[in-house]
C-alpha cells in the first residue's frame, strides 16, 4: 500500500511520536527500548502488568510486527514555529490502522481541534482484478474510523447509487 501525508500538532506531541517511532525500530530490531517516558505511558497505557510497551503494542494487527510501514518526518518551519510538522510517507507497506492509533493516541490536544484524516491506495503491476483500490482514515479525539474503497463501492452497489 502507498500513502504520504502530513499534518500540524504540538512539540509535545511530536515528541511522542518520535519516540514511538524509536520504540518501533528497537522492537523491530529484537532491542529492547529504553524506558518509556511518563508522557509515553499516559498516551498507551500498559494493558499487560508486567509489560510498559503493552498498550504501544496492542494498536499493530500484529504486535510481533509493530511496523508503521512509512517514512517519517518531523520539524517546524520558520512560519510556524509554534507547531510541529509530521510528514509520513511510503510506496510499500503503509499502515493505515497503526498510523492512525499513533495519531489518536499521541496527539489529543490536536484531535480535539479538528479531525486528521489521510487516504491510501494499493496497485498491481497487472491488470488482475480486485488488486486495485485504496481507503481513508480519519482520526478523532476518541475514534478512529477506516473504510476502503471496496467497502463504498459494495455499499454504493447494493444502494443502488450507481
Amino acid at each position: 500500500m502507498q500513502g504520504s501525508f502530513a499534518f500540524t500538532c504540538s512539540h509535545a506531541e511530536m515528541a511522542l511520536v518520535e519516540e514511538a517511532f524509536q520504540a518501533s525500530y528497537d522492537l523491530q530490531d529484537g532491542r529492547p527500548p529504553p524506558g518509556p517516558t511518563p508522557e509515553f505511558l499516559a498516551a498507551f497505557p500498559p494493558t499487560a502488568p508486567d509489560d510498559p510497551w503493552s498498550g504501544f503494542l496492542a494498536i499493530f494487527d500484529d504486535s510481533d510486527f509493530p511496523n508503521f510501514g512509512v517514512e517519517f518526518e518531523g520539524g517546524n518551519t520558520l512560519d510556524q514555529p509554534g507547531v510541529s510538522i509530521i510528514s509520513l510517507w511510503s510506496m510499500t507497506d503503509f499502515q493505515p490502522g497503526a498510523l492512525g492509533g499513533l495519531i489518536r493516541h499521541c496527539c489529543q490536544g490536536t484531535l480535539r481541534q479538528a479531525a486528521i484524516g489521510f487516504e491510501w491506495s494499493f496497485s498491481c503491476s497487472r491488470p488482475r482484478r480486485s488488486e486495485f483500490g485504496g481507503g481513508w482514515c480519519t482520526v478523532f479525539a476518541d475514534r478512529i474510523e477506516i473504510e476502503t474503497t471496496g467497502e463504498a463501492l459494495s455499499r454504493a452497489i447494493e444502494g443502488g447509487i450507481i
